[in-house]
């Protein structure tokens, strides 16, 4: 099953790469944007997208877009960028940890209050300043940056009280935090891509999911995990990175345009994915989910065991707390928005 996910991989690459190499003088230049989601924010982003680069330049590029892992899964997106055999691609910044421990501060338990005071925090230029160029150096670029979405739980089993979470195998987003997070909560953490998490439900390797519920929607866990627990302890930011290797061949005036696109592209989307994110749990509901919340007091004790870990997990990573507490800065700004 693992060889055969790899070869899979393998040949849309090629294929994709055998398509641009042959393309004759004067063709549209293919720019490939990928991502591990489908039917969600994050896919309409990168439809968008596309509608709007080839507005805007003609006949000069066409934007070919990849959802649900169809370029690999998340590391092997990654890669691909890193090495400029795919130019875009949109994950969760958990998952670019090994790149730089710095982008796992987007998802901090506790900083966020909704979506909007995520989109302005991760927009402001202060912050933009300090975090969006972080990557450049490993091979990726930010041209973009929205939150779509806010983390829950999809179990197999209901999760209805914090003591449920013991002794649970959970799929978390591959950062110090999620694991910190989880053995607060007497849970075990299990990083691993969205390719491999439905599976992992049905097969019993893992007793429940975080992530967020547009996902659990789109993949249809309701057959599988209908039970989720609505936390909503952080937010699923998702940034648009470029190849660097990609984007520093490209002329100045289409680097701007990219870059342009990209920003008109996220302040467009950010509020159809709020719309979107609050509908998808009517629809769970509709489709034989069951969506559980703690109680007021139950939720203060859930809030009270996470809110410092971000500061267990920085507190020998300079770095990174100077990160976090900027960003904690400048989302206070927008506290109240």
């Amino acid at each position: 099953m693992r060889n055969g996910r790899k070869f899979r991989t393998a040949a849309y690459i090629a294929a994709a790469l055998a398509f641009a190499i042959a393309a004759p003088a004067g063709a549209k230049t293919i720019v490939k944007i990928g991502s591990p989601t489908l039917h969600e924010s994050v896919h309409f982003w990168m439809l968008n997208f596309k509608k709007r680069i080839e507005k805007r330049a003609g006949d000069r590029f066409q934007v070919q877009v990849y959802p649900a892992s169809q370029l690999g899964s998340i590391p092997r997106m990654v890669e691909g960028a890193q090495l400029g055999t795919i130019e875009m691609i949109m994950v969760p910044p958990s998952f670019l940890v090994g790149l730089d421990q710095r982008f796992q501060v987007l998802s901090a338990p506790g900083v966020f209050k909704d979506q909007e005071q995520g989109f302005l925090t991760v927009q402001d230029p202060e912050f933009k300043k300090a975090f969006w160029h972080i990557g450049e150096k490993k091979g990726i670029k930010m041209l973009g940056n929205f939150c779509p979405a806010d983390t829950n739980y999809a179990s197999r089993d209901p999760i209805r009280h914090i003591s449920d979470f013991a002794g649970k195998k959970i799929r978390v987003f591959a950062s110090d935090m999620e694991r910190e997070e989880m053995r607060r909560l007497g849970a075990t953490a299990a990083p691993m891509p969205l390719t491999e998490v439905l599976p992992g439900l049905q097969r019993g390797v893992i007793d429940a999911a975080k992530s967020g519920m547009v996902i659990f929607v789109a993949f249809k866990y309701e057959n599988t995990a209908k039970y989720v627990a609505a936390t909503k302890e952080s937010l699923i930011c998702v940034p648009a990175l470029a190849s660097v290797k990609w984007f520093n061949k490209l002329s100045k005036a289409d680097q701007k345009m990219f870059e342009e696109v990209a920003h008109n592209n996220d302040y467009a989307e950010q509020p159809k994915s709020i719309v979107f994110n609050n509908n998808t749990y009517a629809i769970w509901k509709k489709h034989g989910g069951e969506v559980t919340r703690f109680s007021p007091k139950e939720q203060k004790e859930f809030e009270a065991k996470i809110k410092t870990v971000a500061d267990t997990v920085m507190k020998n990573k300079p770095e990174v707390r100077k990160m976090y507490e900027l960003m904690k800065k400048v989302a206070a700004r927008y506290a109240g928005k």
